[in-house]
Order: C-alpha cells, then structure tokens, then sequence
C-alpha cells in the first residue's frame, strides 16, 4: 500500500495536481451556440469554482431530479455523491476511508467534495427546494437528514412526487404546490437487512393516470402503482417483480452501476418501458430493455426487447455497445429515445492502484443514441457502427457525440417541438491525469500551489513515509521551492509552452510505448539463450500485464489530451441531427454533466450535477419572443391576427411559432391567446 501511495506522490510532487481553474466571478448568463441563452438562478452571484449547491451548501452536488410546475421548477438534490460512492468503494475492499479520503483530497487539491471539513464521515443529507423562474428566489421546501438524494421526480394530478434514497428504506415523497407545499411520504419500499444491496432508487413516472415506481427488497427489485398515491401505501400495489424481469436486475452495490436495478421507466405507446442494470458481481454486461402493459382485468405481462436472445430478445444487451450498463430513456415525437450509460465511476479504485484498463475501455466506447418505434424496430442516431448496426448512425453525430469523454447521455426531454440531450463529461472525474494533457495545470494560483503543497505533507504524514527527522527538512524545502515558483512566473509560463502542446507530449509517450514493444519483440526471440536470472529480471519489467496497462495510459491520455472540461448540451430539431448548445457546461468546468431538466410556464430548467462545489440549476433562452409569432421581432395587431388565421385553418404554424402563440400557457393555440395578445397591445397586461 505505501508503495502505491508513494508512486502517487511522485507524480503530485512532479507535476502536481492542483485544479486548473481559479474561483471567479462570473456574469450569469452564458451565451450558447446557435442563438440560445442561458441564465443561472441558482445563486446567481456565485461564479466558477465557487459554492453554490442551489443554496450554498457544497455538498449538495447533484441536482439529482427536477419537475416544473408554473413558475417553478422544484428539486431534488443528491448529497456527497462521489463522496458517498468512494465510502462505499472503501468499505467493499476493506479500506481505511480515512486515508483514502486524504489521497482524493491531495489528488483533487481539496477541491471535490469529500466530506464536510474537519470530519470523516458526514452523515448525508438532501434537500427540495424550488426556484421562482421570474425572480430567481429560492425556497427550501425541507431538509432530509439521512436521505442519500431524491433520483427522479415526476408530476400527477397537480401534485409532485420525489423518489428518496436512504441507506435501508427508499420511499416516495409528495409535495402538494397548492397546499403550501406540504408534504407526505406516500409509499415506503420494503425495509432491507442486506448492506449490500443498492437503494438508490431511481426509475419514477406516470402511466395511464397512475403513479409507478421501482422499490427494492433483500431479494431484489420490484416495481408499483397507485392511482390514487394521496391515499398512502394501502393505495400501491406490487405490479413487477424481480422474477417478472428474468432475476435481470443487478441490485447490490458492487454490482454494475452500483446496483442499479430497474434504471428508467416511461410510458409510450400505451406501454410501460423499462431499462435494466444487468452486470452482476464484477460483470460489465450491458443494459437490457423490457415493455410492459396492463390487460382490463389489471394483469400486467412483460415482454423482453433487448437482452439475452434465449429469452427471446429482439435485439442483444446493449444493442452491441459492451460497455453500456444502462439507458435513459424519453419520448420524443413518436419515437423512444435510448441513451448509452457506461460507468466510469466504478475504474476510480483501479486508477488509483495504476491501472488503467477499465478507464481506456470506457473513453474508447463513448455512449450511442439509439430509438424505437412502435412496432419495436431500433435504429441508431448517434454513435458507431457496430455488429448490430453495421451502417452506424443516421444522424450527424458520431461516437461521444463527438467527445471520447462523454460517457453518460444522462437525461432527455422533449420540449418545444425540439429534443434537448445532455451528457455526463468524465473529464472532470479523471481531472488529476486530465489537466497535464488538456492544460488546465498551467492556470494554477500562487494560493492552488501552497495548498497543494500542504495537502501533500498531509499524505506524508498520514502514511508515514518520511523519517521524523527528515520531515522538517522536507517542508523548509517545498516552502522554499514554493516561494521561487511564486516569485518566478515567467519561468512557469516558459516551461507551459511545451505542456499546452500536448499532441507532442503523447506523441513522446507514444514513441515510448512502441519502442517498449518492440524491445519486448526482440527479447522474446532471444529469450531462451538468457541465464535464468537475466530472464527473471527481464521478465518481471516487460511482464504482459505491465506493457498493456502502459498502453491503456497513453491511450487514455489520447482521449484527454482532446477533452474540454464540463458536460456537453445538445438540441434536435428532426431528433435525428443535433446542434452544439454548449460544450464546456456552461462555462463552468466543474459542472461535469447535465443531470435534469424540467419545464416550467418560463422556459426550460437544466440541473447540473457538480461534486465540487454544488449543484446549478440554469433556464435556457431558445431566442423566442412569446407573442412574436410572425417572427418579426415585436407583439403587434399582425401577431394576433396570425393566430386568428391559425385557429381558423387558414395557416400552419411550426413548432416555434405554436410554441410563442401559446401565451397563456395551457397548451392550446386559440381565441383566449388571441385575446391575451391584445391586451398586451393595448397595455392592459404587461407580460405573457
């Protein structure tokens, strides 16, 4: 173990491995590509690398479910999250979490989450809270100490309903927006005994006027319904079971996606639909799909789609990307959308032993984009060709959607006529190796290197590899190379010249590689004239193992070297070929993904996930003036007369243009709008 921390600090000593990006101020509104806005409300007046976590609370890092409702978009956040997955890592491997927690504070320079200060185990917590979309103003609806987070949310009859993840009993949360946002915990999952089964619950939606969700048990997932969920846990009956789903569900915490079980749910086509976790103990076997339906004597059945074809799959797991063990799912313009979800969270305990295998398998599989129609036909959108689809994408994005780094297509949503898809940027999560290929290291402040420096001393000490005696002398040093670092700045910026080229960097570590293979290829052909210790010595350095893990470095450094921190935002007008929204999570590096959306009578929301210094949640600006529905850029008498010549069928109008019509919000494009336009016209409203 002290020789693995000692490689580790070798290479923080060398070349360290402070985050790149100085906390800044920053303007809350982010221009887009393609004409698009986006304004942060959360905090507004926090900027890059400084805390926001909706209310201040850094620990709140994910916006980990969203719904609108009026004005309002309501969230659920999601407590620690790299945090809580590194506890658990730690306590599956038998590791002193203390120490672990020291080397990820020395990796990531104090800048991820870990834990509040001063403590090694914060007990979680999670948070709803709702944003006014007018006026920015915050409103924590309460506080859950002991929920893990809220995973999913979705809206029934007026009401809101939270899905709640606590270490032994998930349960469903309603809150009533017409009842001053009173709450009720309307279901409660069986109470499990088992430490090792995953109760992160997640899957959560409506489905023919009923409220489904997937609860968990000792002996794995199920799912149920209620029509009526105001009425409590007698109203929910079990509609799905662990045997429904062929025993697929991978359902403990070391088992794919840390158990993630039955993933998603949505509704189409007058079925259920489902996507399932299937890798078990260590596998990294890919999602699989089910549909469901309800016959009028309230039967359900299932139906296997996408899985083993000896339990009758149409397609195989993963629709042949091996390394997604999940999908997301949502409805888009009749079709079902279906996103690639690999786990890179799970190569992290490898990475920090030196291997880096798993990591290089996932940036070298970046997520696809598939959907189904109704008759259960898939065909590609973005992606790669593979055995199953062997013409590859119809549309214009590729693998990643033109990043390596992306290995979540974490949410989707249909908004406007237009489908919106965000991504999960691992960058962020590998940003120790990252930044010395992609330049993030050449930004460091005088205050990131001190602090770097004192979190090295701190590992040192922990793990005891530096004589007392030696200890002192060991600090004056670092001081005094610290205070030359500082007072030298040009000499910094001149060594930066060859680290921002990082082509030839890899280009020097590829060279190396190859050298190193093909000494490997000339020894092996005078292996067996070598005594038997110039063998063994020989051996043990060009051992199979070692080489191979050396080529999965520089091939993942490859894929860094190209990367740009923070999660990627997309738009589909065709849901076939996608626009760049932005590639750099709206400005802020350590927003590495785009988690939720929801909409609301003012726009759409998006929610960032972000385990360093808090969730965001942000309302994109498609460019559109509500009322403007001859796109002329005013609200005049020729827009109401627009609608009016809609109504009466005497003109089509696009998606836009329905969208801008609608200005009082119920849905509808008809008199009422009219009328609403007018009245703006003549001053007598001021707003839509």
């Amino acid at each position: 173990m002290k020789r693995i921390i000692s490689m580790i600090l070798a290479v923080v000593m060398v070349l360290s491995v402070a985050v790149g990006v100085s906390a800044q101020s920053t303007n809350p509104v982010y221009n887009c590509e393609n004409g698009y806005t986006a304004t942060k409300i959360s905090l507004p007046e926090s900027g890059v690398g400084e805390v926001d976590g909706l209310v201040g609370d850094r620990s709140q890092n994910y916006a980990w479910s969203s719904v609108g409702y009026g004005d309002y978009v309501y969230v659920g956040t999601s407590f620690g999250v790299v945090y809580t997955a590194l506890k658990v890592i730690a306590n599956a491997k038998g590791m002193d979490f203390a120490q672990l927690k020291l080397i990820i504070d020395c990796l990531y320079n104090g800048k991820l989450y870990t834990g509040d200060e001063g403590e090694v185990n914060t007990p979680p917590r999670s948070l709803i809270a709702k944003i006014n979309t007018k006026t920015y103003e915050t409103e924590i609806i309460n506080t859950y100490d002991g929920v893990v987070g809220f995973r999913a949310a979705t809206k029934l009859n007026d009401k809101l309903y939270f899905a709640a993840a606590t270490p032994n009993q998930p349960y469903i949360l309603e809150v009533d927006p017409e009842n001053g946002d009173a709450t009720n915990i309307v279901c409660y999952s069986e109470k499990t005994t088992d430490p090792s089964v995953s109760t992160g619950i997640r899957g959560l939606t409506t489905y023919r006027d009923m409220l489904v969700a997937t609860l968990i048990t000792d002996n794995g997932a199920y799912m149920v319904a209620s029509n009526n969920p105001s009425a409590g846990q007698d109203s929910f009956e079990t509609i799905c079971t662990q045997e429904d789903l062929l025993d697929y569900p991978a359902y403990h915490y070391m088992d794919s996606i840390f158990g993630g079980s039955i993933w998603d749910i949505v509704e189409y086509n007058d079925k259920l639909y489902m996507s399932v976790v299937t890798g078990k103990n260590g596998s990294k076997q890919p999602f699989a799909l089910f549909s469901g339906e309800v016959d009028e004597n309230g039967e359900w059945t299932f139906d296997l789609i996408v899985g083993n074809d000896a339990d009758g799959a149409e397609y195989p797991f993963g629709l042949g990307s091996d390394r997604s063990g999940a999908a997301n799912l949502a409805v888009h313009d009749g079709y079902l959308y279906i996103g690639g979800f690999n786990d890179p969270m799970i190569a992290l305990p490898s990475i920090l032993k030196g291997s880096f295998e798993d990591l290089y398998k996932d940036l070298s599989s970046p997520v696809c984009l598939w959907r189904l129609d109704e008759n259960n036909d898939i065909e590609m959108v973005a992606g790669e060709a593979n055995e199953v689809f062997p013409e590859g994408p119809i549309g214009n994005m590729g693998p990643g959607f033109g990043s390596n780094m992306n290995q979540y297509v974490w949410r989707m949503i249909s908004h406007n006529g237009k489908l919106y898809l965000g991504t999960f940027d691992v960058t962020g999560l590998v940003r120790p190796l990252a930044q010395f290929t992609n330049g993030d290291i050449l930004k460091m402040t005088k205050e990131e290197w001190e602090s770097q420096i004192n979190y090295i001393k701190q590992v040192i000490d922990s793990f005891g590899l530096m004589p007392a005696s030696d200890k002192d002398i060991a600090s004056t040093g670092a001081n005094l190379e610290l205070a030359a670092l500082a007072d030298d700045i040009d000499t910094l910026e001149a060594l930066s010249e060859d680290f921002e080229n990082s082509d030839v960097t890899l280009e020097y570590r590829q060279q190396f590689y190859d050298a190193l293979l093909e000494v490997k290829e000339q020894y092996l052909a005078v292996r067996d004239y070598l005594s038997a210790e110039a063998k063994a010595r020989i051996d043990a350095f060009l051992a199979d193992e070692r080489v191979k893990n050396l080529g999965y470095f520089v091939g993942s450094l490859y894929y860094m070297s190209k990367s740009e921190e923070g999660y990627d935002l997309f738009v589909s007008n065709d849901g076939v070929n996608f626009d760049v929204l932005t590639r750099d999570g709206m400005g802020d590096p350590y927003n590495y993904g785009s988690r939720v959306f929801a909409i609301t009578d003012n726009g759409l929301c998006i929610g960032t996930a972000n385990p360093f210094y808090g969730a965001q949640v942000w309302l994109l600006d498609e460019g559109l003036m509500m009322g403007d529905v001859n796109m002329d850029g005013e609200v005049n008498i020729f827009d109401a007369t627009e609608v009016q010549c809609h109504i009466a069928e005497m003109v089509d109008f696009t998606d836009d243009q329905m969208y801008v019509a609608d200005v009082n919000h119920d849905g509808l494009v008809n008199i009422f709008d009219v009328t609403t336009i007018q009245l703006y016209i003549a001053e007598y409203i001021t707003e839509f």
